[in-house]
C-alpha cells in the first residue's frame, strides 16, 4: 500500500514538471514601433501648381508586421495611404484644396481593421502604432479683383491722357498688391502701387499701341516684377485679374508738296495741278479739305484727283486753304460749313497750300 502511494506522487511530480516546462517554451507577442518623422512643417498655395513634400526623414525603433505612411485631414480622415517614403513624397498636396494636411508612420500586426481611404484613425481596431504627425498647410493662393471701367480710346497727340473711373469688384487674396501696366505682349512699362497712381499715368506718352492694365496680388517671394521685364515671365505665386485695353492711335498726315497758287477770278476754270505727298501718313481714314483762310470748310475733294478738279474761280476773290486729312473713327466736326478749327477727334491735318484768287 505504501509503495502505491509513492508511485502517485512520482506521477504527480512529472506531470507537474511537464507543465513548467510548456510555461517556459511560451512566444512572446511583437510590439508595434512606428519611429519618429522629422521635416517641415509645409505650407503651399492651393494654386493649381502641384506641390509635393520633401526632406521627410523617418528614425528609431520600427517593428510591425506592415508600416506604411498615412496622409489624414485635420480631422483625422485618411486621404492616402502612401506604402513609402518615395510614394509620400510623390503625393501632389494642391489636389486636397484649402485646409491642412496630417502625415503620420504607422506600424501594425495582420488584422488591424479601419485602415482605409475614408476611414478616420480613431476608428482603427488592432495591435498598431503611430508616429508624430507632420502638419501640411495648404492655403488659398492669391486672388485678384476684377477691375471694373474700361476700355478706353485715347489719341497720341501731346496732350495728357489719363484713365478714369476704375475700380476693383470682389474680393482679393493675397498679402502684397500692386498694379502693373504692360504692352499687349506683356512688357512691363509701369507698376503703379494704388489706383490713384494708376489714374495718374500720362498714356500719351507711351506713344502709338495698346496698354493694358492688370490688378495684381502675390506673395513674397515673386520673381520678375520689374519695369523692363516681362510679366508673362512672372515666377511665384501670384494671380494677375483680367487686363482693362488702353489702346492710344495716332494719326500723321503726309505732307502736301505743290503751290502755293495765284489765279485770276476771270469766269474762266481754275484748276490746281501738280500736288503730290511726301513722307508717311498715319490714321485708319483720309480726305483732303479745302476751307476759307479763317478755316470755314468750302469743300471734302476724298482725292487727289478730284482735289484737282475743283474750280477755285467759283469761289470769288479770297484766299482757299488745301489741307490732307488723316484720321480715326469718332472725328466730329467734318461737315462743308463748319470750322476746321473745331475739329474734334483723333486726327492730324497737314500744312496747308494756299490758293490765292485775285
Amino acid at each position: 500500500m505504501k509503495k502505491q502511494l509513492l508511485m502517485g506522487c512520482f506521477a504527480l511530480g512529472a506531470i507537474l514538471v511537464s507543465c513548467d516546462s510548456d510555461d517556459d517554451t511560451t512566444t512572446n507577442a511583437i510590439t508595434p514601433e512606428a519611429g519618429t518623422l522629422a521635416g517641415g512643417p509645409f505650407t503651399f498655395f492651393v494654386d493649381g501648381a502641384p506641390d509635393m513634400v520633401t526632406g521627410v526623414t523617418l528614425t528609431g525603433e520600427l517593428a510591425g508586421d506592415v508600416t506604411t505612411f498615412v496622409v489624414t485631414d485635420d480631422s483625422k480622415n485618411i486621404l492616402g495611404i502612401p506604402p513609402t517614403l518615395e510614394a509620400l513624397e510623390g503625393v501632389n498636396f494642391d489636389d486636397a484644396g484649402v485646409g491642412a494636411c496630417y502625415i503620420y508612420h504607422l506600424a501594425y500586426q495582420d488584422g488591424l481593421s479601419g485602415l482605409a481611404t475614408g476611414e478616420n484613425l480613431d476608428d482603427f481596431a488592432g495591435d498598431f502604432e503611430l508616429s508624430n504627425f507632420l502638419v501640411v498647410n495648404r492655403n488659398a493662393g492669391p486672388l485678384a479683383a476684377e477691375i471694373v471701367g474700361g476700355p478706353f480710346e485715347f489719341c497720341v497727340d501731346g496732350t495728357p491722357d489719363m484713365v478714369s473711373g476704375l475700380s476693383l469688384m470682389g474680393d482679393s487674396v493675397g498679402s502684397e498688391r500692386s498694379w502693373v501696366i504692360t504692352t499687349d505682349t506683356g512688357e512691363i512699362l509701369g507698376l503703379p502701387p494704388t489706383l490713384d497712381a494708376v489714374q495718374g499715368v500720362n498714356f500719351d506718352d507711351a506713344g502709338a499701341g495698346i496698354c493694358l492694365i492688370w490688378y495684381l496680388r502675390y506673395e513674397p517671394g515673386l520673381e520678375g516684377l520689374e519695369v523692363g521685364a516681362n510679366a508673362n515671365d512672372l515666377t511665384g505665386v501670384f494671380d494677375l485679374s483680367e487686363p482693362v485695353e488702353v489702346v492710344r492711335n495716332e494719326t500723321i498726315a503726309a505732307e502736301i508738296t505743290g503751290g502755293p497758287f495765284t489765279f485770276t477770278v476771270d469766269g474762266t476754270p481754275d484748276m490746281v495741278s501738280g500736288l503730290g505727298l511726301t513722307g508717311g501718313s498715319v490714321g485708319a481714314l483720309n480726305s483732303w479739305v479745302i476751307t476759307t483762310d479763317t478755316g470755314e470748310i468750302l469743300g471734302l475733294p476724298p482725292t487727289l484727283a478730284a482735289v484737282e478738279g475743283v474750280n477755285f474761280d467759283d469761289a470769288g476773290t479770297g484766299v482757299c486753304l488745301i489741307w490732307y486729312l488723316r484720321y480715326e473713327e469718332g472725328l466730329t466736326g467734318l461737315m462743308v460749313g463748319a470750322n476746321a478749327n473745331d475739329l474734334s477727334g483723333c486726327f492730324d491735318l497737314s500744312e496747308p497750300v494756299t490758293v490765292t484768287r485775285n
